[in-house]
Formats: structure tokens, sequence, C-alpha cells
């Protein structure tokens, strides 16, 4: 049912997951369906969605996470390469939590603003279009 996905750190230098640093589990959307507790919960949603990215990108190329003096909630590879986002479900975009990505020059934030943009130097995407994108893509291949 994939309803638990085990996420690793990535070696950046490597390409393949950190086996001495610990792994994400997500589950988000199962627990708080086991536990009943309200999905309009503020708290509650924004790990939902990026459970639900996470799970998505992980479907279609190896997935990681960026661990480092800041986290990165995905790094997914494709063609030798790796492809960091982040992924925003709030109003306002605070500094200190795009810290880590903004040090990759490939990197993506994924949030609910209604249309694309800059922040930080990194480009902004509204979701669920890239998720949208990303399923259309693989049935072309």
């Amino acid at each position: 049912m994939d309803v638990l996905y085990v996420q690793s750190a990535l070696l950046e230098d490597k390409l393949l997951a950190a086996p001495k640093k610990a792994k994400k589990i997500i589950f988000h959307a199962i627990r708080h369906w086991l536990l009943s507790a309200k999905v309009d919960d503020e708290a509650v949603i924004p790990a939902l969605v990026e459970a639900c990215v996470v799970n998505h990108y992980q479907r279609f190329y190896p997935s990681f996470y960026i661990k480092a003096k800041g986290e990165v909630d995905l790094a997914y590879i494709d063609n030798d390469k790796f492809f960091p986002i982040e992924v925003k479900w709030t109003q306002q975009l605070r500094p200190k939590d795009l810290k880590q990505i903004c040090k990759y020059s490939n990197a993506l934030i994924l949030s609910r603003m209604k249309i694309p943009g800059i922040i930080s130097g990194i480009p902004t995407e509204p979701l669920p279009l890239p998720l949208y994108e990303l399923g259309m893509r693989s049935k072309t291949t």
C-alpha cells in the first residue's frame, strides 16, 4: 500500500544513502488517520504536504533528504545529479528556514503560493503542479 517510506540522508559526493545519519520515516498521513487527528489542524497540514511530495518523488527517482547545518526535505537523483527541493506550506517563508537550500544552485521550493516566483534567489513553484507534471513525464518516458 506504500503507506510507509523510510527516507535516508544523502551523501552528496557519492549520491548514495548516508548509513550513519538518521533516517526519516514518512508516515504522517496514516499516523494522523489512525490517531483520528484533525487534518485541518495548521500544525498537521505542512507535515502531510511534505509526506505527499516525498512519496510522490520516490516513486520515480531515488530520493533522500539532506542533513547538514540545516535540512532539505527532498533530494532526488536524476542522470547522476541530485536536485534539492524544500517543501514549504506556510504563509510566510523565513530566511532561517531556507539557510540550507540556499547553498544549492539547482534548488527548488514547492509552496502554497498561487504563482511561481523567486525567494532568496531560489525558484518557487506552487503545488500541486510539479507533482502533476512529474506524473505526466513518467507516462511519456
